[in-house]
């Protein structure tokens, strides 16, 4: 289950610090296929990946979740190699782009998660804050 806690003590493993600048999100849901019926249709979906987000004055860390919230690995994108970054406002999620010179990387975050405050509170100090991101 996810709390604060549970993601304070993940991050300590990549000695990544906790200064209330972790999101959680997912990949963007895509659909794999259509099958059309008369009376409905089923639509099936790639399966998403979780992920816990790290902003900070180096860049963008990625964090992929497997099982009951235990994070599997690390990726940095440093601000310097960031084309551009975007959040766009969604009703219950905002969708992040990260545009480099190799890939374009595009996910959903969470602005609630039901009881956990502290998600709605890093995303009002990281919009403050504009993310840490600053523009090449």
């Amino acid at each position: 289950m996810l709390s604060l806690e549970k993601v304070q003590t993940e991050l300590k493993k990549y000695n990544y610090p906790y200064n209330d600048n972790i999101l959680s999100g997912h990949t963007k849901s895509k659909v794999k296929w259509i099958l059309p019926a008369r009376s409905a249709s089923i639509i099936a979906f790639e399966q998403a990946t979780s992920y816990l987000f790290g902003f900070n004055s180096e860049g963008v860390t990625l964090f992929p979740i497997e099982g009951d919230w235990n994070i599997a690995d690390s990726l940095l994108i440093p601000w310097k190699e960031i084309e551009k970054f975007k959040m766009k406002n969604g009703l219950l999620e905002q969708e992040m782009i990260i545009k480099t010179k190799e890939m374009t990387i595009t996910m959903k975050i969470s602005k609630y998660v039901v009881n956990n405050p502290w998600i709605k509170n890093n995303m009002n100090d990281l919009k403050i804050n504009n993310y840490f991101y600053k523009e090449n």
